[in-house]
Protein backbone atom coordinates (compact mmCIF):
# COMPACT_ATOMS: atom_id res chain seq x y z
CA UNK A 1 0.00 0.00 0.00
CA UNK A 2 2.79 2.45 0.85
CA UNK A 3 4.50 1.60 -2.44
CA UNK A 4 1.25 2.49 -4.20
CA UNK A 5 0.94 5.84 -2.47
CA UNK A 6 4.51 6.85 -3.26
CA UNK A 7 4.12 5.96 -6.90
CA UNK A 8 1.11 8.23 -7.24
CA UNK A 9 2.85 11.10 -5.49
CA UNK A 10 5.27 11.25 -8.40
CA UNK A 11 2.54 11.77 -10.95
CA UNK A 12 2.35 15.31 -12.28
CA UNK A 13 -0.60 17.32 -11.01
CA UNK A 14 -2.88 19.85 -12.69
CA UNK A 15 -3.32 22.59 -10.09
CA UNK A 16 -6.01 25.22 -9.46
CA UNK A 17 -8.46 23.92 -12.00
CA UNK A 18 -11.70 25.31 -10.64
CA UNK A 19 -14.06 22.98 -12.57
CA UNK A 20 -17.48 21.91 -11.23
CA UNK A 21 -17.81 18.16 -10.67
CA UNK A 22 -20.39 15.70 -9.30
CA UNK A 23 -19.47 12.85 -6.96
CA UNK A 24 -21.71 9.90 -6.21
CA UNK A 25 -21.43 8.58 -2.66
CA UNK A 26 -23.79 5.65 -2.33
CA UNK A 27 -27.17 7.05 -3.40
CA UNK A 28 -26.20 10.69 -2.81
CA UNK A 29 -24.89 13.10 -5.40
CA UNK A 30 -22.46 15.62 -3.96
CA UNK A 31 -21.44 18.66 -6.00
CA UNK A 32 -17.86 19.84 -5.71
CA UNK A 33 -15.20 21.91 -7.40
CA UNK A 34 -12.26 20.07 -8.88
CA UNK A 35 -9.07 21.81 -7.74
CA UNK A 36 -6.12 19.47 -8.35
CA UNK A 37 -6.08 16.46 -10.63
CA UNK A 38 -3.52 13.75 -11.36
CA UNK A 39 -3.92 10.31 -12.89
CA UNK A 40 -3.76 8.89 -9.36
CA UNK A 41 -6.29 11.08 -7.60
CA UNK A 42 -7.68 14.53 -7.05
CA UNK A 43 -8.45 17.25 -4.57
CA UNK A 44 -11.75 19.07 -4.57
CA UNK A 45 -13.71 21.62 -2.62
CA UNK A 46 -17.14 20.66 -1.33
CA UNK A 47 -19.74 22.31 0.89
CA UNK A 48 -19.93 19.27 3.15
CA UNK A 49 -17.34 17.06 4.74
CA UNK A 50 -17.09 13.54 3.35
CA UNK A 51 -15.80 11.01 5.89
CA UNK A 52 -12.30 9.63 5.24
CA UNK A 53 -12.59 6.10 3.85
CA UNK A 54 -15.80 6.87 1.91
CA UNK A 55 -15.99 5.10 -1.44
CA UNK A 56 -16.97 7.45 -4.22
CA UNK A 57 -17.77 7.25 -7.92
CA UNK A 58 -17.35 10.01 -10.44
CA UNK A 59 -16.78 10.88 -14.07
CA UNK A 60 -14.89 13.94 -15.17
CA UNK A 61 -16.49 15.89 -17.99
CA UNK A 62 -14.66 19.14 -18.63
CA UNK A 63 -13.22 20.82 -21.72
CA UNK A 64 -10.65 18.52 -23.25
CA UNK A 65 -11.26 15.64 -20.82
CA UNK A 66 -14.21 13.28 -20.59
CA UNK A 67 -13.54 10.10 -18.61
CA UNK A 68 -15.16 6.74 -18.11
CA UNK A 69 -16.52 6.21 -14.58
CA UNK A 70 -13.77 6.40 -11.95
CA UNK A 71 -13.88 4.88 -8.46
CA UNK A 72 -12.03 6.45 -5.59
CA UNK A 73 -11.69 6.71 -1.86
CA UNK A 74 -11.49 9.76 0.40
CA UNK A 75 -8.03 9.83 2.01
CA UNK A 76 -8.05 13.22 3.77
CA UNK A 77 -10.30 16.19 4.48
CA UNK A 78 -9.43 19.72 5.53
CA UNK A 79 -11.83 22.39 6.72
CA UNK A 80 -11.56 25.67 4.74
CA UNK A 81 -14.01 28.12 6.28
CA UNK A 82 -17.42 27.26 4.78
CA UNK A 83 -15.88 24.69 2.46
CA UNK A 84 -14.05 21.39 2.81
CA UNK A 85 -11.00 20.42 0.80
CA UNK A 86 -11.16 16.71 0.13
CA UNK A 87 -8.41 14.41 -1.12
CA UNK A 88 -9.40 11.40 -3.17
CA UNK A 89 -7.19 8.58 -4.37
CA UNK A 90 -8.46 6.73 -7.46
CA UNK A 91 -8.97 3.02 -6.86
CA UNK A 92 -10.22 2.25 -10.37
CA UNK A 93 -9.57 4.29 -13.49
CA UNK A 94 -9.62 3.33 -17.16
CA UNK A 95 -6.01 3.02 -18.44
CA UNK A 96 -6.79 5.39 -21.32
CA UNK A 97 -8.09 8.03 -18.90
CA UNK A 98 -5.04 7.48 -16.68
CA UNK A 99 -2.75 8.17 -19.64
CA UNK A 100 -4.79 11.11 -20.87
CA UNK A 101 -4.80 12.86 -17.46
CA UNK A 102 -1.10 12.16 -17.05
CA UNK A 103 -0.35 13.64 -20.48
CA UNK A 104 -2.42 16.75 -19.69
CA UNK A 105 -0.50 17.26 -16.47
CA UNK A 106 2.92 16.66 -18.08
CA UNK A 107 2.23 19.10 -20.92
CA UNK A 108 0.87 21.69 -18.52
CA UNK A 109 3.93 21.44 -16.26
CA UNK A 110 6.26 21.48 -19.23
CA UNK A 111 4.69 24.73 -20.37
CA UNK A 112 4.95 26.23 -16.86
CA UNK A 113 8.62 25.30 -16.67
CA UNK A 114 9.40 26.89 -20.03
CA UNK A 115 7.34 29.95 -19.15
CA UNK A 116 9.26 30.33 -15.89
CA UNK A 117 12.48 30.27 -17.92
CA UNK A 118 11.20 33.10 -20.08
CA UNK A 119 10.42 31.11 -23.23
CA UNK A 120 7.42 32.80 -24.86
CA UNK A 121 6.53 30.89 -28.02
CA UNK A 122 5.63 27.69 -26.23
CA UNK A 123 1.94 27.41 -26.95
CA UNK A 124 0.59 24.97 -29.50
CA UNK A 125 -2.96 23.91 -30.27
CA UNK A 126 -1.60 20.37 -30.44
CA UNK A 127 -1.03 20.50 -26.67
CA UNK A 128 -3.52 18.18 -24.98
CA UNK A 129 -4.00 20.77 -22.21
CA UNK A 130 -4.94 23.52 -24.72
CA UNK A 131 -8.76 23.33 -24.31
CA UNK A 132 -8.44 23.72 -20.51
CA UNK A 133 -5.66 26.27 -20.58
CA UNK A 134 -6.08 29.72 -19.15
CA UNK A 135 -2.45 30.82 -19.07
CA UNK A 136 -1.31 34.24 -20.22
CA UNK A 137 0.91 32.62 -22.87
CA UNK A 138 -2.02 30.89 -24.57
CA UNK A 139 -2.22 31.54 -28.31
CA UNK A 140 -4.73 34.17 -29.31
CA UNK A 141 -5.06 35.60 -25.79
CA UNK A 142 -5.14 39.36 -25.86
CA UNK A 143 -2.48 40.90 -23.66
CA UNK A 144 -0.70 44.21 -23.87
CA UNK A 145 3.04 44.40 -24.12
CA UNK A 146 5.54 42.00 -22.63
CA UNK A 147 5.23 40.06 -19.40
CA UNK A 148 7.47 41.16 -16.59
CA UNK A 149 7.84 39.13 -13.42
Amino acid sequence: MLQEKRRHNRLPVLHEMDEPIQLAIGEKNVPGILVDLSAGGMALLAFASIPVGSEINLSIDIKGLKTQPISGKVVWTLSKGEMWRIGIVFTKIDPLDFRHINRLAIECQDCDNKYALGVTDICSEKCSYFPLCDKPVKLGKKHGGKHHH
